[in-house]
């Protein structure tokens, strides 16, 4: 771990971080899930076709089951981080982490529930989605593959999200221990990874879904891997990287892409998707995903979730980061106060 790292103060600014990181990773996931990257970005909205109604987006909400959604992806965040502090070996710092987290449960509560998020994904949805674009969405909702889409691949995928965090997380830590200041890796290479193969036939169309739809979006979020990384140190230390942290990262980063595959990550997507989806199903929805209809939908949708996206980075990092900072902050310094006392120093 370089030094700019290992003197950090220990404040609940890494804790804030990973909330509110794992929070904008997720949001767009619940909001549709299973989507891949088209090779070109697809056409604005025509601007002479009808807008999209009101109406029709509150009937794409109620398909999509957006509040139901938001209230599984905060539960499930919610859950993942309590764990990871349920595994804070110190038992002091354990109990402030976990008191700095309650403090920042409300803030989260309040900015990430539906009703908080619907104007917002109301306007980016306005300004991706045509009448047309948004009638032929509730068309496919409509089919036995849309309704498996909904009900069934929407659950898989958000459990094979936090599986996946939760893997990077430690691929991630396991990649500072074994590297030099400069963010080469030092030590003896790892070994490399044994090919993964499905056990079974349903495993096997597990397999090929997973591919479908998450690898190349996959490979993409790993060559952006460095900005996502820059980003998050700004907000961690609040100033943005000099050139050694810099220079740091894109070592860090250069090396993740090459020791982070997606075959590394499959299994962990394959185990849920097998446990969601009978066979019948997954031949189902890779009939229907593997259509030119469907992959120019797909591409649509991807380009709203990418608004969507964006949009909650954006308020992240200039409205909840520092009112959840403050509160996590003033949670921790009493927690580490002694009764009766003012706070430590």
């Amino acid at each position: 771990m370089p030094p700019f790292l290992r003197t950090q103060p220990a404040s609940a600014r890494p804790l804030a971080a990973a909330v509110l990181l794992a929070m904008a990773a997720l949001a767009p996931l619940a909001a549709a899930v299973g989507q891949t990257r088209a090779a070109k970005p697809p056409a604005a909205p025509n601007a002479s076709a009808a807008a999209v109604g009101d109406a029709t987006l509150q009937a794409i909400f109620d398909a999509e089951q957006k509040p139901e959604r938001m209230r599984q992806m905060m539960q499930a965040v919610n859950q993942a981080q309590l764990d990871a502090i349920d595994a804070i070996p110190d038992t002091d710092a354990r109990e402030r982490k976990r008191k700095a987290y309650t403090a920042a449960q409300p803030v989260l509560q309040q900015h990430f529930e539906w009703e908080r998020m619907a104007p917002m994904v109301t306007e980016v949805y306005r300004a991706q989605y045509t009448e047309a674009d948004a009638q032929a969405l509730l068309a496919f909702y409509g089919t036995a593959p849309g309704q498996v889409h909904l009900n069934k691949l929407q659950p898989a995928m958000l459990e094979a999200a936090l599986a996946l965090a939760k893997f990077m997380d430690e691929r991630v830590d396991a990649l500072f221990d074994a590297s030099d200041d400069q963010g080469r890796a030092k030590g003896p290479k790892p070994p490399k990874p044994v090919a993964w193969v499905a056990a079974d036939a349903h495993e096997a169309l597990a397999a090929d879904l997973a591919r479908l739809l998450m690898q190349s979006e996959f490979n993409a979020r790993m060559q952006r891997m460095e900005s996502a990384m820059r980003q998050q140190m700004g907000m961690v230390q609040s100033s943005a990287p000099d050139k050694k942290q810099q220079q740091w990262l894109a070592n860090i980063a250069q090396r993740m892409r090459a020791e982070i595959r997606f075959d590394s990550v499959l299994p962990l997507i394959v185990q849920r998707l097998r446990t969601h989806l009978s066979p019948d199903e997954l031949r189902l929805l890779l009939d229907s995903e593997r259509s030119p209809a469907r992959k120019a939908q797909r591409a649509k949708v991807t380009a709203a979730n990418d608004a969507l996206s964006a949009r909650l980075q954006e308020k992240i990092r200039t409205e909840i980061f520092p009112e959840l900072l403050g509160a996590m902050a003033s949670a921790e310094s009493n927690a580490a106060a002694p009764a009766g006392g003012e706070p430590k120093r």
